[in-house]
């Protein structure tokens, strides 16, 4: 593989396509959910109402992920691509036409945003396990990278826009608004086009345990999350990556609970430094992902990925520094916007690859499924971190909870590094045996060394 030759056309074509139709839906999605909180704010005044609005937007996506995923494998990726898109298109529509003749209420609100949040994570999940299917194996960190920029650009400007336009439009002024962003979406969607002869239209062909489904719906869909997590456990490699997904997500919930803290309760900032200070977290992953989005391949996915790791161990440690005597509270907020808008970059630093990993590991029948397993692990863990780092602050000193973070990551990488690289180098092996049949456009090579 000629890691220097140029994207081809068509998957430039594609990637901006998908990165245009997951900006759209993505930054309509973020800002309903931010607009849907102030609203509700605006007509009860109740912090446990604004916290189940966030609660509808982070649910639906946990608990369906597997399910998404399954059907992801099983129906037309394209399809459903389109027909999740459309699916949103209807719910604010519905959601317009409720506001617009009884006027803004709680249960509709709570009832649009839970509905959303399902289509987002079909229609999520289903281009994240595509990528392969858009793109050449050689294209495939440009387009990860593309997949991470809308997600970060989407997460950006979802509170500054939504901000905004609370200030000027009506809720179903909005939700029009977001009905033609959610079908621009969609027409990006039918624009895409598929690639593999055995897969033409994006339906993956079907695993060796769907291939004659029997009994009811339900006992196919269990049968095939079975399935999947099966094929997870019998490929080490995989199971350890998805492991590496759920401790970061679990030790990088530190940052999200004690920094506002250390910062605003322990060292006594003001709360409009902490957004600036998160703000930077979120610009140091759109910079990282813009520069990986126009850097080659790398040939070896499993070296980055644990220098990043090792690097966002330091970086959770170093959220303690600022407790340190010659730190004032004017170093300590210039030392908060490098040290997050590092880990920023660093997060981008370790996703990429994983993604790259995932794509080019995992046999096309089954990525639905695995992505959907990993964003249920991932988006469970970091509620539960949350609320675990949350009781220990009560109990512990601030400043130790990220530096024994930061140890404990560290700690995990280690050891965890050199079977990492023996089960990869393992697959390696069989790949060039023929022990091991690859995933299709995958970049895992015969030789070499890690």
């Amino acid at each position: 593989m000629d890691q220097t030759s140029k994207v081809p056309r068509e998957d430039i074509r594609n990637i901006t396509l998908m990165f245009s139709g997951k900006l759209f839906s993505l930054l309509g999605a973020s800002m309903y959910t931010f607009i849907c909180g102030l609203y509700i704010l605006k007509l009860t005044g109740s912090g446990s109402q604004f916290a189940i609005t966030l609660i509808c937007g982070m649910l639906p996506r946990i608990i369906l992920g597997p399910v998404a995923g399954v059907l992801a494998d099983r129906l037309n990726r394209r399809r459903l691509i389109i027909g999740s898109d459309l699916a949103s298109v209807a719910v604010m529509l519905l959601g317009f036409f409720a506001v617009a003749v009884n006027g803004p209420s709680v249960p509709w609100i709570y009832a649009t945003l839970i509905l959303l949040s399902v289509c987002s994570s079909f229609y999520s999940i289903t281009i994240s396990s595509s990528l392969l299917m858009l793109v050449e194996e050689r294209s495939i960190q440009k387009a990860g990278s593309m997949n991470q920029m809308a997600t970060s650009i989407g997460n950006i400007l979802g509170p500054v826009c939504g901000g905004f336009l609370f200030a000027f439009v009506s809720l179903d002024t909005f939700m029009l608004m977001n009905t033609a962003g959610l079908f621009i979406s969609s027409c990006m969607g039918y624009a895409l086009r598929f690639r593999s002869g055995s897969q033409a239209g994006g339906a993956s062909a079907q695993p060796t345990d769907d291939a004659r489904p029997s009994g009811s719906l339900a006992s196919q869909l269990v049968g095939s999350l079975a399935g999947g997590f099966g094929y997870v456990r019998k490929h080490g490699f995989l199971w350890s990556l998805l492991l590496i997904c759920f401790w970061v997500n679990f030790f990088a919930s530190a940052i999200g609970v004690t920094l506002p803290y250390i910062m605003v309760h322990s060292l006594g900032m003001e709360s409009r430094e902490y957004g600036v200070v998160d703000a930077s977290f979120a610009a140091g992953m759109l910079v990282m992902a813009a520069i990986l989005s126009v850097r080659k391949n790398t040939a070896n996915p499993l070296s980055p990925l644990l220098r990043g790791l090792i690097l966002l161990s330091v970086l959770i440690a170093a959220m303690s520094l600022p407790y340190l005597p010659y730190f004032g509270k004017s170093l300590a907020y210039f030392y908060y916007i490098g040290l997050m808008m590092l880990i920023g970059v660093v997060i981008i630093y370790i996703n990429i690859p994983l993604q790259v990993l995932f794509q080019t590991t995992i046999a096309p029948e089954y990525r639905g499924r695995v992505f959907g397993i990993i964003e249920t692990m991932a988006g469970a863990i970091a509620p539960l971190g949350t609320i675990l780092y949350g009781v220990l602050l009560d109990w512990i000193p601030a400043y130790y909870l990220p530096a024994v973070s930061g140890i404990s990551l560290l700690a995990v990488t280690l050891i965890g590094s050199r079977s990492l690289r023996l089960e990869y180098n393992t697959s390696r092996g069989k790949l060039a045996t023929g022990a091991l049949k690859p995933a299709a456009g995958s970049s895992i090579q015969p030789g070499g060394s890690v």
